[in-house]
């Protein structure tokens, strides 16, 4: 019997050691910290209780076109990165280096560009670059270390979210975002191409860079071979190209948008502008309507997380918001702080929420609110939060295994002998972005 209570016990926590799992925890820890913190002015508690479980419902589809983007820039990041021509590149680069430290820089910068342009990009580029700098020194018989280079092939998702594709700026750019009665529309001028960005995560660039270099001459050579998932290239399909002539219509749909639209300069960028036209290369890339499906459908595969845990931080919002907590929280947080510490402490439970809520955007529905909240009161500088907010975000990603697991089939390592890498590379990032909010904000 107590075996038997022992097993249940473990099968219990166990359920919840997985992304899912968390965010249902989560989900309960809110519910009975929003039934605790709630005013309930004549109610009873079974009352209280349905006005609670109505809020949750009735958030719970709230961010559906929010996930549908999320899980749309992430497909078609990948469809690109399997993309057959892109891979057979990948390949010849990964040929150049003849040594651990230029195979880490080689990885390391390119994944770094790659996730600046689209995190999903980012990371089926840096998994396969850093596969492929480790089986071509294998082949020339060089000193190697799979799991360093397998570190630096993930550093797009410590840096993308100050890049194209950040969730937070685009999705205050847009005209119809859930925080816009609050802020307004934040054009991605005032965030991702700010002074204030650009110093920032240009910074964090070099700094990544060489703290890898760094590491690639004192790390020791690993005699071990990864086993690695088999990665077939995607190529164009043949016959009518129906899907590259649509895609070159969308694409001449930007660049109309460009020259004559209503909105100038970089104004008109957002996550729906960057999602329609990663849709359009994708198109014009695999140009058979039956390639292009099939590429889609690698990389729905790996969206899956998406689509099932968002609802479930729409439903943490609703609770939050329609129970009031939201606001009651922001107040407590500004009689806690001041507008001089309150950057850091933004950034700090940033970088600490994303290790139980593993999205950027589904991390914005739930704490966007509460920052914008408190600095509408302190009147602080709304596009420079936000990136605070995505500095936070992505730095703890280092730390996080669930963006990594698409690395990890991959490249084959695993996560113990990943982590100490990652945990370095955490580190310097921390500190250096501490330091420059301290310095810029």
């Amino acid at each position: 019997m107590k075996a038997l209570s022992k097993s249940l016990s473990r099968n219990f926590l166990n359920s919840f050691a997985n992304p899912f799992g968390l965010v249902v925890l989560l989900t309960l820890v809110v519910f009975v910290g929003v039934f605790f913190q709630m005013d309930d002015p004549g109610q009873g508690i079974g009352q209280k209780a349905v006005a609670i479980l109505g809020f949750w419902h009735q958030g719970f589809f709230s961010l559906v076109g929010f996930t549908l983007q999320m899980i749309m820039i992430l497909v078609f990041g990948f469809s690109l990165a399997v993309y057959k021509p892109i891979n057979s590149m990948l390949k010849g680069l990964a040929k150049i280096p003849n040594d651990l430290s230029s195979g880490v820089a080689l990885v390391a910068t390119l994944t770094m560009v790659a996730g600046l342009l689209n995190w999903g990009f980012g990371l089926i580029i840096g998994a396969l670059l850093a596969r492929f700098v480790q089986e071509s020194l294998s082949e020339k018989g060089k000193f190697s270390n799979p799991a360093l280079l397998a570190a630096t092939g993930y550093l797009g998702m410590g840096i993308w979210h100050g890049g194209f594709s950040g969730s937070a700026p685009l999705t205050v750019s847009g005209s119809d975002h859930f925080l816009l009665e609050k802020t307004g529309i934040i054009p991605v001028s005032d965030t991702l191409f700010s002074s204030f960005n650009i110093q920032i995560t240009g910074g964090l660039f070099l700094v990544y860079l060489v703290s890898a270099w760094l590491m690639s001459n004192r790390a020791k050579s690993a005699t071990e071979r990864p086993l690695a998932i088999p990665m077939n290239p995607i190529a164009a399909g043949d016959g009518p190209h129906l899907a590259r002539v649509v895609g070159a219509f969308m694409l001449l749909v930007i660049l109309v948008g460009i020259v004559w639209g209503v909105e100038e300069g970089l104004s008109m960028i957002s996550l729906n502008w960057v999602n329609f036209l990663l849709f359009s290369l994708t198109l014009v890339a695999f140009g058979s309507w039956d390639r292009f499906i099939f590429s889609v459908g690698e990389g729905l595969k790996a969206s899956t997380d998406i689509l099932v845990q968002f609802p479930f931080y729409a439903g943490i919002l609703g609770l939050l918001s329609a129970s009031g907590v939201i606001l009651k929280l922001s107040l407590y947080i500004q009689s806690q702080t001041g507008p001089e510490l309150f950057p850091f402490l933004s950034f700090f439970s940033s970088a600490f929420v994303n290790l139980l809520i593993p999205s950027g955007g589904g991390q914005w529905a739930i704490q966007g609110p509460i920052l914008m909240e408190t600095a509408s009161k302190w009147n602080l500088d709304y596009g420079k939060l936000v990136m605070v907010f995505s500095y936070g975000d992505q730095v703890s990603n280092l730390l996080q295994p669930f963006w990594a697991l698409p690395l990890l089939s991959i490249t084959g390592v695993s996560v113990r002998k990943l982590f100490p890498y990652c945990f370095v590379l955490f580190l310097v990032g921390f500190l250096f972005l501490t330091l420059g909010i301290w310095l810029l904000f």
